[in-house]
């Protein structure tokens, strides 16, 4: 099984990219319809609950539009714009339920938003499984899911006004029946939300630190949705608001962590405000009950004071807790600089190897203050400037800090602002520049051994490239030349007397000898499958390896057409010994090769749903493991191998510039 990304438009993404005020235009006009309904009694003589359609529908449809327009045909976009309009039809079935067709479809539309929340969840954070080992509990989710709406909508259909909102006439019969099946189905959604959670732990156990940070994004709609049960004992009304309000919000920022742009700010104060919320309402309510019926009647003014008098007294502490974790999530330790110095400085006087020093740094800047994207580039003897070592992923230009050891300009350190079109604020600037000091005292240092691994990058790619070139220049010449002589001699045989051929098919067997060295010569400069393109390779690969059992689908995201020859083999080399690791090892039935190409890098992964292994340390690892380590380091990438008892996933990030 095969597939290829592809770029075209759909009508979902034709229509979140219509002008930002036909958008706005189109929901002021939902809202307006549904409040007409209201207004003018269209909500039918037994009128069901719209309050949880509607904030759903509030909070999941802009956000959903948001997503998808940033990262089009991401699947998580795509399901929150599923959630926000199937529950805005519910909403205005609601408003407009004085009409068959309208009660109708409220009895049963609130259903299907809320289905698709634990999908959702478990697509958490790229839009992909965990691993091919979670497909079946998807297929759990979808399947009772559609089960539980089909069975809902048929029993509306034999009750379509008080199926679920006229409690004290039973239903009839055939429809007690219908609503036993979706009340089953729905349970078992439940069950399966409970394995939904149990899979974002085992992915945030094993995923790197960039995925951890997206799901851990998740914990403040967690926080609010259990303070939002347990509030739900209280006298409040709709507790349940504060959940549905920050899971949107939650996944939006997960998704499209480091695409923020201009959106990070609005998100800290967004969050802020939802824990100071969400603080303020469980503060008030628990001093409320707790003293109501204790210390006070209940009912009693006295006790709405209390309650107001601890709100405001811990409000101001509260803030600047929230305010310094918020901080911390989206923009790191930049508030405490000496501690991020000191680390740096701590951690960069115990490494021995140079050329460690200079990763250390560009990781550092990236995770300890939440940029996408940090590089050190060196200008050598010669004036050329060299990428030494980098981290993240490029997302806009970055602002430049100059590389200044014993007056002597060596480089310069990028850094990419979080928000497109900004520069970093004073205090980061500063911090910023204090890092580029240090790092420009370990990158003199580290000149010469630079200057050696870009003279080794430029010997490899010279030699995959002189590689390719002899290798076409063998194939269409000298074993061409040799293929028509060899013709010229049956052609030649034919002509004279049989008793007189020998040293003819003398001459034929040297022929086939000669030709049969050369092809062998060919075969041994270069993989004869690349002669079509990496892709078609990486496509042949895996229809060979799906003949011996698993099922391997390729995915490519990007032109593959004009890579470097030494890129192709790489790329090559390393997905066919993944493979090969699979069919030995693995007894896995599914495999998963994506390829992913932007400006500056090439990313392959190859995930299956296999046993799993030991993953073992550089010095243990297998003659496999070594050589995909050994080819990605060779051209400046990095390679990474996790592996657990649900899959492995074979990872490489080779860079396609100096």
């Amino acid at each position: 099984m095969t597939g290829r990304a592809h770029g075209g438009r759909g009508p979902v993404q034709w229509l979140v990219d219509l002008p930002v005020r036909v958008l706005v235009a189109a929901g002021i006009g939902l809202v307006a319809f549904g409040l007409a309904g209201v207004l003018t009694g269209q909500t039918g003589p037994v009128p069901g609950t719209a309050a949880l359609p509607t904030s759903m529908a509030v909070a999941f449809t802009p956000l959903g539009v948001f997503v998808t327009r940033r990262m089009p045909g991401h699947p998580l976009g795509r399901l929150m714009l599923l959630v926000g309009l199937s529950a805005t039809v519910a909403a205005l079935a609601v408003a407009w339920a004085a009409a068959l067709p309208a009660a109708w479809l409220s009895q049963w539309s609130w259903w299907p938003p809320l289905a698709v929340i634990p999908v959702l969840l478990l697509l958490v954070p790229d839009g992909r499984l965990p691993s091919p080992r979670w497909r079946p509990l998807a297929v759990v989710l979808v399947a009772a899911a559609a089960v539980a709406t089909v069975a809902l909508a048929a029993a509306a259909a034999i009750s379509p006004r008080g199926l679920l909102v006229d409690l004290a006439t039973p239903p009839p019969p055939a429809a007690q029946v219908l609503l036993g099946v979706a009340a089953s189905a729905a349970a078992l959604v439940l069950l399966a939300t409970l394995g939904v959670l149990v899979a974002l732990i085992v992915r945030w156990r094993a995923a790197p630190a960039l995925q951890r940070r997206q799901i851990a994004c998740l914990l403040p709609s967690a926080v609010l949705l259990v303070a939002g049960v347990g509030l739900s004992v209280t006298e409040l009304p709709a507790p349940w608001l504060l959940a549905v309000a920050a899971l949107p919000l939650g996944l939006t920022f997960a998704v499209l962590r480091y695409r923020l742009h201009d959106l990070d700010l609005y998100v800290h104060r967004g969050a802020v405000w939802l824990v100071l919320t969400g603080l303020a309402i469980a503060t008030y309510a628990v001093v409320v009950t707790g003293v109501s019926g204790t210390f006070v009647e209940a009912g009693s003014p006295t006790a709405a004071l209390l309650g107001a008098g601890a709100v405001a007294a811990i409000l101001q502490p509260a803030q600047h807790l929230a305010q310094r974790g918020v901080s911390r999530l989206l923009y790191g330790r930049r508030d405490d600089p000496y501690a991020v110095i000191t680390s740096l400085g701590r951690y960069l006087g115990t490494m021995r190897d140079p050329l460690a020093v200079l990763p250390r740094i560009t990781s550092t800047i990236v995770d300890e203050l939440k940029v996408p994207y940090a590089a050190l580039v060196l200008i050598g003897t010669d004036g050329e400037a060299t990428t030494a070592a980098e981290r993240g992923r490029w997302s806009g230009p970055p602002q430049r800090f100059p590389l200044v050891a014993h007056g002597e300009a060596v480089g310069e350190m990028l850094v990419t602002p979080r928000r497109a079109n900004s520069r970093f604020s004073a205090a980061e600037t500063r911090l910023l520049g204090d890092l580029a000091g240090q790092a420009a005292l370990a990158a003199e240092a580290c000149r010469t051994a630079v200057a050696l691994q870009r003279a080794r990058d430029r010997l490899v790619l010279a030699r995959e490239e002189e590689r390719r070139r002899l290798r076409r220049d063998l194939h269409d010449g000298v074993a061409s030349a040799l293929v028509g002589t060899r013709m010229m001699t049956d052609v030649l045989r034919r002509s004279l007397p049989p008793d007189s051929t020998g040293l003819l098919d003398s001459l034929a067997s040297d022929l086939d000898a000669c030709t049969a060295e050369v092809r062998e010569l060919i075969d041994g400069l270069r993989p004869a499958a690349l002669d079509e393109g990496v892709e078609k390779a990486l496509l042949g690969l895996a229809e060979r390896a799906g003949e011996q059992g698993p099922r391997v689908s390729v995915t490519v995201h990007g032109d593959l057409t004009d890579l470097p020859a030494a890129v192709e083999v790489v790329v090559y080399r390393v997905a066919a010994e993944a493979l090969t690791n699979v069919l030995k090892h693995a007894h896995a039935s599914t495999v998963t090769v994506v390829v992913r190409r932007d400006e500056r890098h090439l990313s392959l992964r190859v995930t299956d749903d296999g046993t799993g292994f030991a993953v073992a340390g550089a010095g243990d690892a297998g003659v496999g493991l070594a050589s995909i380590r050994s080819r990605v380091e060779e051209l400046g990438g990095e390679s990474g191998i996790r592996s657990s008892p649900s899959g492995t996933v074979v990872e490489a990030l080779i860079p396609l510039t100096g």
